[in-house]
């Protein structure tokens, strides 16, 4: 009997001390439960590994944007103003009427002189240029009796170069775009009517008006002056 009590107490002792059962938990294995971590493949839009020649795995990232994989269209205004900057300018409107001649619009008259005051003895001298601002080629008559000169007191018209012409009133030129056609004229000083009559060949000292003109086209006023002998000329 001593022998059997002896065997019980020690079948008790094994079996509380842990000899059956399941085997106890790791640490290890507590953590990684405890933690909650998911692996990355379960998380979305995560990598998904492939298989490379060498048996490996690597990550291939998944694409970004639509789900078809394409990049989405670009709406930057920026590409809209780099657009529009590219369009070419508009071409040089035509000066040519339909029988060869300037449309008027297309013709700048302009009137020089190479100094603002004459003395005596110094007839007052202009230079004249006509000039196309159209495409091509027009034709423009430049003929002392069509492109005249006029020279004017307070407005009023004392001379006019197309007074005393004598000759043809034709005489054309071909005018392109940008190259003048120039004409010099002198005034004699002498106040005339059409017809070359002469009223006076010795106006006042005083300020005078100039300007060229032809039938349909005119330049800016130009100003000068018929100014007294100085001293230190005589």
């Amino acid at each position: 009997m001593l022998v059997a009590g002896l065997c019980v107490l020690g079948l008790f002792a094994w079996i509380f001390s842990g000899g059956g059962g399941k085997p106890p938990v790791t640490p290890a294995a507590k953590t990684s439960q405890a933690s909650g971590i998911l692996p990355a493949a379960a998380y979305s839009g995560a990598p998904t590994p492939t298989v490379t020649g060498s048996g490996s795995a690597t990550a291939s990232p998944s694409p970004s944007g639509s789900a078809s994989g394409k990049p989405a269209a670009s709406k930057s205004p920026a590409g809209k103003s780099a657009a529009h900057a590219t369009s070419s300018a508009p071409a040089a409107v035509s000066a040519r009427e339909p029988d060869g001649s300037c449309y008027p619009s297309a013709v700048v008259l302009s009137l020089f002189s190479n100094q603002s005051e004459y003395q005596k003895g110094q007839d007052p001298e202009f230079d004249l240029y006509a000039v196309s601002t159209g495409s091509g080629t027009c034709s423009f008559n430049i003929s002392p009796a069509k492109l005249h000169v006029v020279v004017m007191s307070a407005g009023r018209i004392i001379w006019d170069s197309a007074d005393c012409v004598h000759g043809t009133a034709n005489q054309v030129d071909w005018l392109s775009r940008g190259v003048p056609a120039q004409e010099s004229v002198t005034w004699n000083r002498s106040i005339s009517l059409p017809g070359c009559v002469t009223l006076a060949s010795a106006p006042r000292l005083g300020t005078y008006q100039v300007q060229a003109r032809s039938g349909t086209v005119a330049s800016p006023v130009l100003t000068f002056k018929l100014a007294r002998l100085l001293l230190a000329d005589v």
